[in-house]
């Protein structure tokens, strides 16, 4: 999965610039009161078979505008038109006219409102290896977190291809906005380092789950997070108000920093740096 996703992604920026059977086993999803604080998991059923993603060209992904996925020949993308054009119908959203080329085909829409369709996938990471009912609960406390943030859950497959780790997809309507790093969403923030949750409680956004010390998901504009290490005190300020000021010249919002101290024989004063995108 490390592999290909990146080589994924390559491939589909050009695009985001401009279900069948399954191993897993009805999907409903848990009531809110059975849903514990911080992205705890609680007992879920597993899915059934139509809420399965077993085969890579049934992965529908969210560009800016459009809808896409990739498909290797004309059987293929004919089975995910027709599947998520029923999924999109009944969620309110007019389908376009598709278009496949180069193994990759686009689904245009059209929402009443003009909001737009966005995409989460989760990180594997945030449940336990090899539990269904952990995987299913935790997809049901994230399609929770959309709609108490007024964002419209389109749908929610469990993801069960063979080149990665089961994971989970989530399409929603969300508001668009000038810059996508701005807009309301379902984002995965993993900084490499611990997450500090005093920060995190002074950006504002809506904490949905904190899985691991250095992996938070929330709801809410995207969050940047920069890591700086010094010899001393003064020069770490330094560092701290050069980094600060290249920021908000670039137009991010500061939420906050936090000094640490660094384990390393001569850089020893660090800080954490928190920003919107």
């Amino acid at each position: 999965m490390k592999n290909l996703l990146p080589a994924l992604a390559l491939l589909l920026s050009p695009l985001a610039a401009s279900a069948d059977n399954g191993a897993l086993p009805a999907f409903r999803f848990t009531g809110a009161a059975a849903l514990r604080a911080e992205g705890s998991a609680v007992a879920a059923p597993a899915p059934r078979p139509a809420d399965v993603v077993s085969k890579s060209h049934m992965h529908l992904q969210a560009g800016k505008s459009v809808l896409f996925g990739f498909a290797k020949t004309p059987e293929e993308f004919a089975e995910a038109f027709s599947y998520w054009t029923e999924v999109l119908r009944n969620a309110g959203i007019e389908p376009g006219a598709p278009a496949l080329k180069d193994g990759i085909f686009t689904i245009p829409y059209r929402t009443a409102d003009g909001r737009v369709i966005r995409d989460f996938m989760a990180e594997p990471r945030q449940f336990p290896p090899k539990d269904d009912a952990g995987l299913c609960a935790h997809m049901a406390l994230a399609d929770k977190a959309l709609s108490d943030a007024g964002l419209t859950p389109v749908s929610a497959r469990v993801l069960n291809l063979e080149y990665a780790l089961p994971t989970y997809s989530l399409l929603y309507l969300a508001k668009p906005e000038a810059l996508e790093e701005r807009e309301t969403q379902l984002r995965v923030l993993k900084p490499g380092d611990d997450i500090d949750a005093d920060l995190i409680k002074a950006s504002g956004v809506t904490v949905v789950q904190k899985p691991q010390p250095w992996l938070l998901v929330y709801v809410g504009p995207e969050l940047g997070y920069v890591g700086l290490w010094a010899k001393t005190a003064e020069d770490l300020a330094a560092k701290l108000e050069k980094r600060t000021a290249f920021l908000v010249g670039q137009g991010k919002r500061i939420v906050g920093h936090k000094l640490v101290p660094i384990d390393h024989p001569e850089y020893k004063f660090g800080a954490e740096l928190l920003f919107f995108q």
